[in-house]
């Protein structure tokens, strides 16, 4: 049965008995109440809490274990793929930040490499939200092709819980020297991470608290002000410009421009009154038309105007 502070049904799963890992000649799921009380007591109270508590019954007639999960958190369990992408933003920052918080159980020589190996999951969907907390479900247990290879095994947790922890923690296979690390990048010495998902989760940078916690960082003050500084020094100088006597006003035309608009003028009424007389001659008799206007001489032994 669940103990005390995990009384909250999250969801219920199958998974065969060969499929839990085991650490020290136990299934990680039996006794597990005793690890999270050294969790706790190392990493601080609540710290197992990311871990869901397994109820275990055998399936009769078979290897197949029903599992009910419990928790602490009173809210409406979902998978992150049914969550809305602000809140799974969140939900991400606060599964980093609890997993960075076991970095003291994992190094603990009693109980390190039990929750090396509890920090693998089943699959994706082993990763729940329940409120605003991340917790793990199916945890300790992995499919039998994952545990096939040391390739197997990689991709899975980089498909799984890797892109949510840090690169100075990794998950291992009991049994097996095989362990994989986080996808977070961590500096130690300016306290920041930076998260490199692979699946289709929003790239977010981290910052490390003085524990190994990590919290989400927020533009500094100095920076958020940058652009609209920038965007009212370029309106003020505008307007700036625009008010300043002299600014913006059409040049009068000058003398030289009025004396080509004369000439233009000049050659334009010379053109229409040479039209004016070429329409005219058009509509006479072709030996009564103006011989000179087309540039031929006049006939011999006619006078210029004379018909033909």
């Amino acid at each position: 049965m669940p103990k005390a502070g995990n009384f909250h049904f999250i969801r219920s799963t199958k998974v065969r008995s060969s499929e839990v890992l085991s650490a020290k000649g136990a299934s990680l799921w039996s006794g597990c109440d005793a690890t999270f009380a050294r969790i706790d007591a190392l990493c601080g109270d609540g710290a197992s809490r990311i871990f869901a508590e397994p109820n275990v019954k055998r399936q009769d007639g078979g290897d197949v274990l029903n599992v009910a999960w419990f928790g602490s958190h009173d809210d409406d369990p979902k998978e992150l793929s049914a969550i809305d992408r602000g809140k799974l933003s969140r939900i991400e920052e606060d599964l980093v930040r609890r997993i960075g918080k076991l970095k003291p159980a994992l190094n603990d020589p009693e109980i390190g490499e039990t929750v090396a190996a509890m920090l693998n999951v089943y699959d994706h969907g082993s990763i729940m939200a329940v409120g605003e907390h991340a917790i793990l479900t199916n945890w300790g247990a992995l499919p039998a092709e994952a545990t096939a290879t040391q390739s197997a095994y990689a991709r899975h947790t980089d498909d799984t819980v890797g892109r949510f922890i840090g690169s100075n923690v990794a998950t291992r296979l009991p049994g097996k020297q095989w362990a994989n690390a986080g996808k977070i990048e961590v500096r130690e010495q300016a306290h920041v991470t930076h998260a490199a998902h692979a699946a289709p989760v929003v790239e977010k940078q981290a910052v490390a608290s003085a524990t190994p916690s990590i919290v989400a960082t927020a533009p500094s003050r100095h920076h958020r002000w940058l652009a609209p500084a920038a965007l009212v020094t370029l309106f003020g100088g505008i307007l700036a410009y625009v008010a300043w006597p002299g600014n913006l006003v059409y040049e009068r035309e000058n003398r030289g421009d009025q004396g080509v608009l004369t000439q233009l003028n000049t050659a334009n009424d010379e053109l229409t009154r040479q039209i004016a007389v070429l329409q005219t001659e058009a509509g006479k008799n072709a030996c009564e038309i103006d011989r000179a206007l087309v540039g031929l001489p006049p006939l011999e032994n006619s006078p210029v105007g004379q018909g033909g």
